[in-house]
């Protein structure tokens, strides 16, 4: 952390406590009692409007959250996914695929280290397509499944304990929330800006612009006494992203004598020019399909009981085509360098053609019972089955040249340019590099079952109450690949096209493609199979993994007229099972790694709330959470390579033995609620100190007299992260009753000890963590036209995506931000018609690592925008 940043902070600290102080100062001016301390979060019901805390929802919680509502009508269709939602929730960041959020990032902490449940119940993920990791994939779950999203920021006893950034929890729609019969079905077309190649050269079909999209949502009750309740919610969407990335990631440096240095470093000599060795272009074909739908029932027997039995089942199929072309240079000639520009010998061009077929699932059904035993007391049961499956077949093709004579010139602009090229690309021979056929699987499942007890904890109670609990839950997960591998090095050039197409952004240099129908319809099934590559391919990458969670809790309140405290102690014990291959001394034997094991932990929490009067709130809070290793860190293919026994043998592999990181989280906060409910500022202030952050390190570990070199995950070195978020709602402005608005800021401030067998250094920031972001939303409402109009923005700063060999390699995704815009208005008294434009402004998600220097980057990517339009009608 830097000295500047630490004062900065420590200031904004120490405001908020000294807010805090002079709270019932500011408090004596107001009038009123407010005993909604006592109410929970599920007997609230949300009448906030779309983009906007639900206020009720913040000002009745135990503990700090934040939440956003859902509206079928008001919902940007861009925000179709619960991550889309929740970017506009304070502290919220994303990591992005393409231009939707995917995972979610809780004040500037892993995605991986998130709690993400629906109702309460434990989401299957697959993360990063089998890779093991803990991330919840939130695109794949829409946003009309939910009433609101809640979001956790400080922790009770009551909550899953792993959850180091937070705990996101899925509210569903309920028929005994909605008044009357409901039903909408919304029908919308969509435009899609970049058209890029429109599906040349394409393995499945290519569009230009145009998609299409239906929705639709129903919600009754019916039943002698109205009873008996159902919600119903589908989907369908068809829509083009067709899309460009502009690599030019690879930088060349000098020193005055004229020899390649490793970094623009003046300790080095650097002469101070910047040199390119590379441009790179990808182009996409991209059609995406979302379906699905959700149906759940509800039964209230008496008024003294809630059941619920709910099922969805979501698809995202995207049909993607990249057709790229690598122009590597060669460092050792380059020519007429100047501060900015310069002339490079092309080393060898390389075109690859790489069809997906990413194919992601999610499903699940869950039923839960709430019994009011009597007027104290309150059993609640869950119990959710919940899946995700991944699947992709990816045909890969690459092929390379190495002409003579050919050179490429550069300027240094922000994105560097091609500004020209010598020599002919056609007329050269390619060869053939990689020929693939690989299909992957991956799934895994949840099930989850919970009891929880509350006695005295219902609105408005005082005195002593508790909540105790208990959950059990077993996660299952395997990936398997088959990838067929075919002997490479022959001719390509005889399957090599003129496309017609010049990349984007390469100024108009056309080069040969491989033909991808040519290649797989007649090349591909003649070559001969690579038999150990096939083999090797197919089953490194394979692994099972199990685990089963048990956890219990007891949680102590006690409320006052002004102040509820609770103290809670949680105990979760985890055990894991899991299989990998095993690999001898290169050599990929049938024999199967079993790593297994397991951890406990001791959690305890305290929070307190205090009401000055009903508009001013306290909150303090002080807890431990635990971040479970990701299967991945604990299930890897296992491989020993092994000499004499003086030597002993050098083994790479999971680590079953690992402790889970472990924070301790305090958190401040001082809330003011204004007019009746529909105003609201918040500041939030927040520590994070993080033990046993896990690296992957080699040990020395002697076994029967000789010494093994071991390279594993391992618990290593501390992290801490603090920050302050700022809140302020108002849904209609006093001076004018149709303009509302609603902004957040956060602010952040970590440090990271990171640690690799060469050595450590600290980082003045944690993985995927901005200094800063902030959302605004704007809303006019249009009375003689029943009309509202809002403008979106969301700006996110920039944040280290991955960490280099040397910090000079360390890799940032750089600030961008998004506007979007949206216009409806009713016509008659069912019909609405809804205008939408996503990214406004025609943003771009752009990278750069730290050795880019005098402001350029390594890499943009473009979408461009959306266009939406919709008829909606609603009963």
């Amino acid at each position: 952390m830097n000295e500047r940043s630490r004062n900065r902070l420590s200031l904004a600290v120490a405001g908020v406590l000294a807010l805090a102080a002079m709270a019932p100062a500011f408090a004596a001016d107001d009038t009123g009692t407010n005993d909604a301390d006592a109410v929970t979060l599920d007997t609230v019901r949300v009448t906030a409007n779309y983009g906007y805390q639900p206020i009720d929802v913040k000002q009745a919680a135990p503990t700090i959250v934040d939440s956003v509502s859902y509206d079928d009508i008001e919902a940007p269709t861009g925000d179709n996914s619960i991550a889309s939602m929740l970017v506009q929730v304070p502290g919220v960041s994303y990591e992005g695929d393409g231009d939707e959020p995917r995972y979610i990032t809780i004040r500037g902490i892993s995605s991986d280290l998130n709690v993400t449940t629906l109702d309460g119940l434990a989401l299957a993920t697959t993360g990063e397509n089998g890779s093991g990791s803990r991330r919840v994939n939130l695109q794949l779950v829409p946003s009309d499944i939910a009433e609101r999203v809640d979001v956790f920021k400080a922790f009770t006893a009551e909550q899953d304990a792993a959850a180091i950034g937070g705990a996101i929890d899925i509210v569903s729609r309920s028929a005994f929330a909605t008044p009357g019969p409901y039903f909408m079905v919304d029908g919308y077309g969509i435009y899609s800006s970049f058209e890029g190649p429109a599906g040349e050269n394409a393995g499945g079909a290519g569009k230009s612009h145009w998609g299409k999209g239906l929705k639709t949502a129903f919600a009754n009750r019916f039943g002698a006494d109205g009873q008996f309740g159902v919600v119903f919610t589908a989907r369908y969407q068809d829509r083009v992203r067709n899309s460009n990335k502009n690599w030019a990631d690879a930088r060349t440096y000098f020193d005055a004598d004229g020899a390649p240095i490793a970094a623009p470093d003046p300790a080095l000599g650097w002469d101070g020019r910047n040199s390119l060795a590379k441009f790179a272009y990808g182009d996409y074909s991209n059609v995406i399909t979302n379906k699905g739908a959700s149906l759940k029932l509800e039964w209230r027997p008496r008024e003294d009981i809630d059941t619920f039995l709910m099922g969805y089942l979501y698809n995202r199929r995207e049909s993607s085509t990249m057709n790229s072309t690598n122009i590597i240079g060669d460092p050792s000639d380059v020519r007429d360098r100047t501060q900015d520009t310069g002339t490079v010998a092309v080393d060898y061009i390389q075109s690859v053609v790489r069809y997906n077929q990413w194919d992601r699932t999610a499903s699940g059904l869950t039923s839960g019972m709430d019994w009011h035993l009597d007027d104290l007391s309150t059993l609640s049961l869950r119990a959710g089955y919940t899946r995700e499956q991944y699947k992709d077949t990816q045909p890969y093709l690459q092929t390379r040249t190495t002409p003579d004579g050919q050179y490429f010139s550069y300027l240094m602009s922000r994105l560097p340019q091609l500004t020209g090229y010598i020599g002919d690309p056609f007329s050269n021979p390619y060869l053939l590099r990689a020929a693939e056929m690989t299909h992957t699987r991956a799934q895994q499942n949840v099930l989850d079952l919970r009891a929880d007890y509350a006695f005295n904890l219902a609105p408005g109670a005082t005195g002593f109450g508790f909540k105790a609990g208990a959950r059990w839950s077993r996660l299952r997960m395997d990936k398997d690949v088959d990838s067929l591998r075919r002997v490479t090095g022959s001719d390509a050039t005889g399957y090599m096209y003129d496309p017609g197409y010049s990349h984007h952004g390469s100024g108009g240099l056309v080069v040969p493609w491989p033909d991808y129908d040519h290649f797989y319809g007649s090349v591909f099934p003649g070559l001969p199979v690579d038999e150990a590559a096939t083999h090797r391919h197919s089953t490194i990458a394979d692994y099972a993994y199990e685990e089963e969670i048990a956890n219990a809790y007891v949680s102590l309140h006690y409320a006052t007229d002004a102040t509820h405290y609770i103290l809670g102690l949680r105990y979760d014990d985890t055990t894991f099972d899991g299989r990998t291959p095993l690999t001898l001394d290169g050599v990929l034997t049938d024999e199967i790694a079993r790593p297994n094991g397991g951890y406990a932990s001791w959690l305890p929490s305290f929070n307190v709330v205090h009401d000055f009067n009903a508009q001013w709130k306290l909150r303090g809070s002080v807890s431990r959470t635990v971040g479970r290793p990701t299967p991945g860190n604990v299930a890897q293919a296992e491989s020993r390579t092994c000499g004499e026994e003086v030597t002993g043998c050098s083994i790479t592999r999971g680590n079953p033995d690992l402790d889970p990181r472990r924070a301790d989280n305090y958190d401040l906060a001082i809330e003011r609620y204004f007019d009746g409910g529909n105003a609201l500022a918040a500041l939030t202030a927040f520590r994070k100190d993080i033990d046993d952050d896990i690296f992957t390190l080699t040990t020395e570990v002697e076994n029967d007299g000789v010494l093994d070199r071991i390279r594993q995950p391992m618990n290593a070195e501390t992290s801490t992260i603090q920050g302050l978020e700022l809140a302020l709602v108002n849904r209609a402005f006093g001076f004018h009753p149709n303009l509302g608005a609603s902004f957040n800021v956060s602010l952040l401030d970590g440090e990271m000890n990171y640690v690799t067998d060469s050595g450590g250094r600290t980082l003045d920031r944690m993985f995927h963590q901005p200094d800063w972001m902030a959302n605004l939303t704007l809303t006019y409402n249009v009375p003689a036209i029943r009309g509202t109009a809002r403008l979106s923005v969301n700006h996110q700063d920039d944040y280290l995506g991955s960490i280099g060999s040397t910090p000079w390699n360390d890799k940032f995704v750089d600030k961008m931000t998004t506007v979007d815009f949206s216009f409806w208005h009713q016509v008659g008294e069912r019909w609405t018609f809804k205008y939408e434009v996503d990214n406004l402004l025609d943003a771009h998600p752009e990278w750069y690592h730290t050795r880019d220097i005098g402001g350029t980057i390594s890499q943009r990517d473009e979408y461009g925008q959306g266009v939406y339009v919709h008829a909606i009608y609603a009963l």
